[in-house]
């Protein structure tokens, strides 16, 4: 996607789906968290509940360049994980 993006050829530019990795990222790397890292098991399901959630979201987010590049986009509701 991003090359596509960068060579010009999807336009626009899926901005929400780039919010959302940067906001992934920075939170994976951040050291303040809700539920701090120290907290060893619940600071990292904390990371992994946060990040998930946010990939979700560029998941869903990504739906118009799916379909412009020919792969199938899950229908509303599919929550099975299937295309």
């Amino acid at each position: 996607m991003c090359g596509d993006v960068v060579k010009g050829r999807y336009r626009p530019p899926p901005w929400p789906a780039f919010g959302w990795m940067l906001a992934a990222l920075a939170y994976l790397v951040s050291p303040l968290d809700l539920i701090p890292d120290w907290l060893l098991l619940l600071g990292v399901v904390d990371d992994m509940v946060v990040v998930g959630w946010l990939l979700t979201k560029v998941d869903r987010s990504l739906d118009a360049y799916r379909g412009w590049r020919g792969f199938p986009v899950m229908e509303e509701g599919d929550d099975e994980g299937e295309f």
